[in-house]
């Protein structure tokens, strides 16, 4: 695999589970969502993914 598709295939991979996150994260209601952010390595793994909280 040359690198410009390991890069493509890398990218693929965190849109996908950025999406996944997001969706996770819209489908709580507002209280669960203030609970989920409080957790550290919720927090971190959203901004790994850029999710929008």
């Amino acid at each position: 695999m040359k690198r410009a598709e390991l890069t493509a295939a890398v990218e693929a991979a965190k849109a996908d589970t950025k999406t996944a996150l997001q969706t996770v994260y819209d489908a709580l209601n507002q209280g669960q969502q203030k609970q989920i952010v409080k957790d550290e390595g919720v927090k971190a793994l959203f901004d790994l993914y850029g999710v929008e909280y």
